[in-house]
């Protein structure tokens, strides 16, 4: 097949022809200003498809260069650890969940909403509209401070899509099979009740589905800002265990769901930057490093 002309000088972004450095050579002189139409003309959805095709060819692809394991030894560490801490909590469920229904009040009720932080759709749907807005833009044409913002974009936001969406389908998966039931049927069943393969909202506390989407935003936020890794683990902690006043969930759900995704979003990133795919591999460390991003601040060009 003969591609066009434009296309093999200037080949599509995610491409293996593709260059991702900034241009060499003498100084040249500025172009003038890219305008929204340049970057989104006609053609949206043959952009759309050529893109997530190209993308979805190097997720696939052999790792590159020095092939790091996905699965490290401080995951083993962080996993087990956070099973036995699982397993403590889960002694001492009945015991607080006993204490905060019968010291429910206005307190709890606000720790209640400040819980609704970790709703999925918060997360999902503004990483949907500016992958899709990155996805459609024509980058061969947008000169390359504009394609290094928009590869970027593109990347960081279906990461953090699939992170959510991912882990959020396998930990509702987790939850039918367990079918433990909610703090609701405290007074009925107790804290150790289960009803395993029953789909029930009221036998899907384990794990936590709103601490499962603030484990993965945890793990993209400390990729993102790896300086800022305590206060960000602190802060999606905390608002993951709100749930246990909003008497949505056990302790033990809470930190089960927050484990399994933060671990899952981390095995996920490993993999992607074993393959230069929105990420690259930080030796030594547990985290990889999202391309074109600088430590503690959002995508950039030219990074």
């Amino acid at each position: 097949m003969i591609l066009p002309l434009s296309r093999v000088m200037n080949p599509h972004p995610f491409s293996e022809d593709a260059s991702h450095s900034a241009p060499t050579g003498p100084a040249q002189p500025p172009r003038p200003a890219v305008r929204l139409g340049q970057i989104w003309p006609a053609g949206h959805f043959g952009r759309l498809a050529e893109t997530v095709s190209v993308s979805w060819r190097r997720i696939w692809r052999n790792p590159i260069g020095v092939h790091e394991r996905v699965w490290t030894r401080e995951l083993t560490w962080l996993a087990a650890g956070g099973a036995v801490i699982v397993l403590l909590l889960f002694t001492v469920d009945a015991r607080v969940m006993d204490f905060m229904l019968s010291n429910r009040g206005r307190l709890t009720g606000w720790l209640a909403e400040a819980s609704q932080a970790g709703k999925s759709e918060w997360y999902l749907v503004p990483a949907l509209l500016v992958y899709l807005v990155t996805a459609t833009a024509d980058w061969r044409n947008s000169g390359y401070r504009v394609r290094a913002r928009l590869v970027s974009w593109f990347g960081q936001a279906a990461f953090l899509f699939g992170a959510v969406a991912i882990t959020g389908i396998a930990v509702n998966v987790v939850k039918i099979v367990i079918g433990r039931a909610r703090p609701s049927m405290f007074g009925e069943f107790g804290a150790y009740h289960f009803d395993p393969f029953v789909v029930s909202k009221y036998f899907s506390s384990f794990p936590s589905g709103h601490s499962t989407t603030l484990g993965a935003l945890a793990a993209v936020l400390m990729i993102w800002s790896p300086r800022q890794w305590l206060p960000i683990g602190v802060v999606c902690l905390v608002l993951s265990a709100f749930r246990v006043p909003a008497i949505a969930h056990y302790p033990s759900d809470v930190l089960a769901g927050f484990l399994f995704a933060f671990v899952l979003t981390v095995v996920m990133a490993r993999f992607l930057a074993a393959r230069r795919v929105g990420f690259r591999p930080r030796p030594g460390k547990m985290l990889p490093a999202a391309m074109g991003m600088r430590q503690g601040r959002l995508p950039v060009a030219g990074a």
